[in-house]
């Protein structure tokens, strides 16, 4: 992203960060079409004319936090493809654990990242619908290709199998982030997102004493809580 955006990155971190993660916040909550520059500028503690030296304009910058947000998630998301392991659980589960951690050490990256496509965004973020689209293949791909089919119940159909668990995970996934949007926990008290590991670890184990062999079933320790 250097060129067009040097006299941004020749600021101190301390002040990019404040720029960069105002504007995320101000984008997030109102999309493309209704946020202001000054909003941004007020959150950031910068004079606008400055926020407009950096990045010339609204779309100048909207463009900025989408190319710094998709690297940020290619970043993320390649984790999951360098995690080797045939079980689709402990694979979902990875994933589950790489989201949670970026939601709790970069929540406006996240948050920017899933409102791509919200009304109002589209028209500006569809020129990075190949970026994103590819990000979302290696989230499916590293999930999917090459899961051992051979620790699942023989008595059923195994891409059928993994239907029904991420259909299962899907829906554990909408209430537990619909109790986190309600602020029944805190993602920064590590008392509370221990329990929600335990709980999750709970589920998953039951998914796998409802779908697997007798010989994987075999209880997960919660390690990288």
């Amino acid at each position: 992203m250097a060129g067009r955006f040097d006299a941004f990155h020749a600021l101190d971190q301390e002040k990019q960060t404040r720029v960069i993660e105002a504007a995320l916040a101000e984008f997030a909550e109102k999309g493309y079409a209704r946020a202001s520059s000054n909003e941004i500028a007020r959150r950031a503690c910068v004079g606008k004319g400055m926020l407009f030296y950096y990045f010339g304009s609204k779309e100048e910058l909207y463009d900025f936090l989408c190319e710094y947000v998709v690297e940020f998630a290619k970043n993320t998301y390649l984790q999951l493809a360098l995690f080797e392991s045939g079980d689709f659980l402990e694979r979902y589960r990875k994933l589950i654990e790489i989201k949670r951690r970026a939601t709790a050490d970069r929540p406006l990256h996240i948050a920017f990242f899933e409102k791509f496509y919200r009304e109002g965004n589209a028209e500006r973020g569809g020129k990075y619908i190949e970026e994103t689209a590819a990000i979302y293949k290696l989230v499916s791909s590293s999930l999917y290709d090459g899961v051992d089919y051979s620790m699942l119940r023989d008595d059923m159909d195994g891409p059928t199998v993994l239907s029904y668990m991420k259909w299962l995970f899907d829906a554990y996934t909408a209430e537990s982030s619909g109790r986190f949007k309600r602020g029944e926990y805190d993602v920064t008290d590590e008392a509370a997102v221990a329990r929600e590991w335990r709980k999750f670890d709970g589920f998953v184990n039951d998914m796998r004493k409802l779908f697997y062999k007798n010989n994987h079933d075999t209880a997960m320790n919660g390690e990288g809580i």
